[in-house]
């Protein structure tokens, strides 16, 4: 019996035990989850109560080493959270803040608190300054480098590393992820083709090849009234389909032909000025360097912006021949001998093999036959076998000092796109191209507009910086507006690729007018003395693009749609 009162008193307190709790009322506490000072003086507190039946108001008091406070509330949600924001603390000296958050009953009675701590400090800081002004910091230190003398490549390097610094607080540590991205922005397999193009373009400027092709040119246009300028801006336009490089037209094309034009009655300045802007062609006609690289960081179809480029290339060939005939008149420049037909037919022999290189490109791309990485490939392959083999111009040695040549330019191709994609993503992580693009209200504006903003930009960044440059960096940044708006990418690439070949020709800072300088050893103002004609016609060639796109879209639609 006494063994049966035991088990039921035990079970009985086990009961009171296991029961307890569920007549217990829920203890209230309150938490400063989190506290943070922006702008020197606008302090966030954000935190959360529990255990409470209803809303309840939160006192937080916050108090300085001199005894100075503050005195705030909040509200709390449904579910118990509690923020206070931007409070103005500029009344309170610097140096440690104690926060403290209380809840009270209804009879102004404590329940619970709890304090927390933050660093008041008004005092200037270089680093925070520079934070601030992110953008503007990063541009200042990169124009600095290139007014000092150094290579592009080094200002975008700085400038990445400077913006990785500020985005993680000095963290050195986080310079993996500029690494990552500058290996990232060389991985493409797309870009394999740039050393092949260099190099067949380095091939041919050294052997035969440019001088059969201007040969091939003159033969045909050379007795019409300004023949001998309309030859040079179609040699460079047939070496662009070569090449695909605007400095390299520059020396294959105005080495030969400046002397000439010299012998025949034309000013040194129109002389300069034609061979530099006519070497634009080389940037649009396929294949080009430019837009190799605009579709690799815009994932745009490179074979269509291959065939968009014909069109505009062909117009502004069309244009600088009619104002070359025009300046032969006003100025009285004498015609050149007629070639006769069996000239003529010697000429075009001679020049099939070079004309063949448009023919493997362009047709094997349009064909389907090859990619453009391949395409490129197969005219390195064709160079050699010309120069070396059929032309026997080149031997061995020649053939190797070629490859070192290509090899150096190559590793500065290279170098700026793997600075160039480090640079964009700094950029981007940062949202500065949101806020230089809300600045400007280009969300604002239509297809028109937008395509205006974008030319401005790439035209005034390409007359400072090399074009490659300008790619990298603006394109990341004006895609989404691109995108947004509806536009043709091939269009926008095309229009793009137009205005840094316009840019990298205009003063003051053009690369093509550095490299005539150190080609023909004249003086910066002869250089640029003539060139305003023509910016003006690839200027209206550009604007032309914008309203009538059918000038680079018509032949890409035919080809692939």
């Amino acid at each position: 019996m006494r063994f049966q009162i035991k088990k039921i008193i035990l079970l009985f307190a086990f009961s009171c035990v296991l029961t307890l709790p569920l007549f217990a009322s829920d203890s209230v506490t309150v938490v400063i989850e989190e506290t943070m000072i922006e702008q020197k003086t606008k302090l966030f507190v954000y935190g959360y109560a529990e255990g409470m039946d209803r809303r309840q108001e939160v006192s937080i008091t916050l108090r300085d080493g001199d005894a100075k406070s503050l005195e705030l509330t909040a509200q709390t949600n449904k579910i118990g959270n509690w923020r206070v924001e931007a409070v103005d603390i500029s009344t309170l000296s610097d140096g440690k803040i104690t926060i403290t958050a209380m809840l009270k009953d209804e009879a102004g009675k404590t329940m619970v608190q709890t304090t927390s701590t933050a660093v008041l400090d008004t005092r200037f800081s270089f680093v925070e300054f520079m934070n601030s002004h992110f953008a503007s910091t990063i541009f200042l230190l990169m124009v600095i480098l290139l007014l000092l003398g150094f290579p592009m490549k080094i200002p975008l390097i700085a400038g990445a590393t400077l913006g990785v610094y500020l985005l993680y607080d000095g963290d050195m540590s986080q310079m993996q992820f500029m690494i990552q991205q500058m290996m990232a922005g060389i991985r493409p397999a797309a870009l394999i083709a740039v050393p092949m193009f260099i190099l067949s373009a380095d091939i041919m400027t050294r052997g035969k090849s440019a001088g059969k092709l201007i040969d091939l040119v003159m033969a045909f246009v050379r007795h019409i009234k300004g023949g001998l300028a309309v030859s040079t801006a179609g040699a460079c336009a047939v070496f662009g389909a070569v090449s695909g490089s605007t400095q390299a037209t520059v020396v294959a094309i105005g080495s030969p032909l400046r002397p000439k034009l010299q012998e025949g009655g034309y000013k040194d300045s129109f002389i300069l000025a034609l061979i530099i802007n006519s070497s634009d062609i080389a940037f649009l006609i396929p294949p080009s360097i430019g837009m190799i690289i605009y579709g690799i960081v815009a994932k745009t179809s490179i074979p269509e912006l291959f065939i968009a480029g014909i069109g505009p290339g062909l117009l502004i060939l069309l244009l600088f021949s009619i104002y070359s005939v025009i300046y032969a008149y006003i100025n009285k420049i004498p015609t050149q001998p007629k070639a006769s037909w069996s000239e003529r037919g010697k000429a075009l022999y001679h020049a099939m093999w070079p004309l063949g290189f448009p023919v493997i490109i362009i047709g094997g791309i349009f064909g389907g036959i090859f990619s453009p990485t391949e395409a490129a490939a197969v005219s390195v392959a064709y160079a050699i076998v010309l120069e070396g083999f059929i032309f026997k111009t080149m031997t061995f040695s020649d053939f190797y000092a070629t490859s070192k040549s290509t090899g150096l330019v190559t590793a500065v191709v290279f170098i700026l796109v793997g600075a160039g994609a480090a640079f964009a993503w700094v950029l981007s992580y940062a949202q500065v191209p949101q806020q230089l693009l809300g600045m400007i209200g280009i969300s604002e504006m239509g297809r028109y507009g937008v395509l205006f903003v974008i030319s401005i930009s790439f035209f005034v960044g390409c007359m400072f910086v090399d074009p490659i440059v300008v790619i990298l960096i603006l394109v990341p940044i004006f895609a989404p507006v691109v995108h947004d708006v509806g536009l043709d990418p091939v269009l926008v690439g095309t229009i793009i690729t137009l205005q840094c070949a316009i840019g990298s020709a205009t003063p003051p800072f053009g690369c093509d007018i550095f490299t005539a300088i150190a080609i023909f050893k004249r003086p910066y103002f002869e250089v640029v003395k003539g060139t305003p004609p023509f910016i003006f016609i690839l200027l209206s060639v550009a604007v032309a693009m914008i309203f009538f796109p059918e000038i680079a879209l018509y032949l890409r639609d035919v080809a692939f749609r």
